[in-house]
């Protein structure tokens, strides 16, 4: 059966607007891309899934233009953002892992972001916002990718309106799946995951609490692990910073009409006497799964279609931002005409690796809050409970704080082997303790170089090659002109960069990760040019230029 009717070209075809397709159509916009995302659901709100924006998510955000508009929300910067290991709201603390307030001049020294409570039911729309700002994105809401065709020239998309219940046929460049775990676009390309599909069925439930914070002696904290006798079994998080939380239940079973015994669960974990009223339910499944590839031909995977998590560490949608900030620069730069045939493939070369190591720190995350003794008796008032809630709050403190404060897992992965990547055999620090590293691969280190301003803030949208030393860079220059590579000079005169960043010579990709170092031009700089933007040779590394 035919389309009712055929509409014109775009360039990047997007299918699904949660968070990363949004932040995709965002970047894109920007670089001056058409490109067209469409969602099958209706244009409402939806209960957030993701409620912490990751400090390289911000540092992302801070590129785009929309960092302040993250940090501005609305969330209270006075609200206390501990995380408490509880046995009840009215119960016994039995240990903290300790973050400062917003309002606290808390900057990690590696960023000039830091990660900050910012739910989907806001970030989302920041993104939207931003994204129908750029003049060439459009956005169709239940609007749904049916079926897809592809070939050397492009592809042909088949799209559906739920609305009209017409169909049509758009015909795209490119097109990126970021229609989440149950992707159509990933099935339509046959990719299979593999890992845990099933770990736990859980259950999230956002109530409003009034005054909490003033019906209880723990303090106010962000987050509340309530710990029972079989260990630890459910988790309360502020979501507004005011009234609105999110109740999840580890291990969830019976129907969600059944207030009742949802009401009892609820009172379980903050007592007596607290009122709070039953906002929305939903059921979902803990999973940590990883796709086969990221990529068939002109068709991409970025977000849960390519890697789904448990939430614990909140990895899951701030992996998939990076996703769509390593694709995108790719997209743009060959859509521009300066992109090589190599750089579209290196997506899933990079992205890959560095999504499974999120995925299996997701995965140990979640063992660490679950897995344990059991905790029988924990909430007695005996010598022997006591004894129990200081042991296993001090087990659950320790093995938890790397979850909540995983500044390596965001800031430490390094993209090597990569083919638009020059090893310079230098080693890879491990990501905890997190150690900043300009070695190629790595994400370009932050030194403050003036108020407000980081050596973050010079890179994008094109390439940055940062000069420590008086060295004439022309003929590095004049190739990346001839090639239409975009590229910037900038002279660093800070000794602390200088130290950090350890050569002369840095070059550094749109996405802020470095992409070649060293003392001197190489000898032939059009093989570097080349290299950067992939059209050198299928090679996975390289540890030096050809003399």
């Amino acid at each position: 059966m035919s389309p009712d009717r055929i509409e014109d070209h775009v360039p990047v075809l997007i299918a699904g607007a949660g968070p990363i397709g949004l932040a995709l159509a965002a970047y894109l916009g920007a670089q001056g891309i058409r490109t067209l995302v469409v969602e099958r659901r209706d244009d409402q709100p939806v209960s957030a899934k993701m409620i912490v924006v990751s400090v390289r998510t911000m540092e992302f955000c801070r590129q785009l233009g929309i960092a302040p508009a993250v940090r501005d929300w609305g969330f209270p910067l006075d609200h206390g953002l501990d995380s408490l290991f509880v046995t009840a709201m009215q119960g016994f603390e039995l240990g903290r892992v300790r973050t400062p307030p917003l309002s606290v001049q808390y900057d990690t020294p590696f960023s000039p972001e830091r990660e900050r409570p910012c739910p989907q039911t806001w970030f989302d729309p920041i993104l939207k916002r931003h994204a129908l700002a750029q003049p060439g994105v459009t956005l169709k809401y239940r609007t749904e990718l049916a079926a897809l065709r592809q070939s050397d020239e492009g592809v042909c998309v088949e799209l559906t309106d739920h609305g009209t219940g017409g169909r049509c046929m758009v015909r795209a460049d490119y097109v990126v799946g970021c229609d989440g775990y149950a992707s159509t676009v990933r099935g339509l390309l046959g990719i299979q995951v593999r890992g845990e599909k099933h770990l736990s069925s859980s259950m999230s439930i956002y109530v409003d609490i009034p005054d909490l914070h003033a019906q209880h002696a723990l303090g106010q904290g962000y987050r509340y692990v309530f710990v029972g006798d079989v260990g630890v079994w459910g988790v309360l998080t502020a979501i507004d910073g005011r009234d609105l939380y999110r109740f999840q239940l580890i291990e969830a079973s019976g129907s969600m009409e059944d207030r009742d015994a949802l009401e009892a669960m609820l009172r379980r974990a903050l007592g007596p006497g607290i009122a709070f009223t039953i906002r929305d339910v939903s059921h979902w499944v803990r999973k940590a799964t990883i796709a086969d590839r990221f990529a068939d031909g002109r068709v991409f995977l970025a977000g849960d279609a390519a890697h789904a998590h448990p939430p614990n560490g909140g990895l899951g949608m701030n992996t998939g931002i990076l996703d769509a900030w390593d694709l995108g620069w790719k997209l743009a730069a060959v859509l521009q005409g300066w992109g090589g045939p190599m750089l579209l493939e290196s997506y899933d070369v990079e992205r890959r690796p560095a999504s499974a190591r999120a995925v299996e720190e997701s995965l140990r995350n979640y063992h660490r809050l679950v897995d344990g003794a059991t905790c029988a008796g924990i909430a007695g008032d005996d010598a022997a409970a006591a004894r129990l809630r200081a042991e296993v709050g001090a087990r659950l403190v320790e093995e938890n704080e790397s979850s909540w404060h995983p500044i390596g897992i965001h800031l430490g992965h390094v993209y090597c082997p990569s083919p638009i990547v020059v090893d310079d055999g230098s080693a890879i620090a491990d990501a905890s303790p997190y150690v900043p590293s300009a070695r190629p691969g790595a994400r370009a280190p932050h030194v403050w170089l003036g108020p407000d301003r980081s050596t973050l803030d010079l890179f994008g949208p094109g390439f940055t090659l940062l000069k420590f030393a008086d060295i004439d860079t022309t003929p590095l220059e004049t190739e990346a002109e001839d090639r239409g590579l975009p590229l910037k000079v900038q002279t660093i005169g800070s000794q602390e960069a200088a130290e950090l960043y350890l050569n002369k010579l840095v070059l550094v990709r749109p996405d802020g990760h470095v992409a070649w170092r060293g003392d001197a031009l190489p000898a032939r700089p059009a093989w570097l040019v080349d290299r950067v933007r992939g059209a050198g040779p299928r090679a996975a590394a390289c540890v030096a230029p050809p003399r």
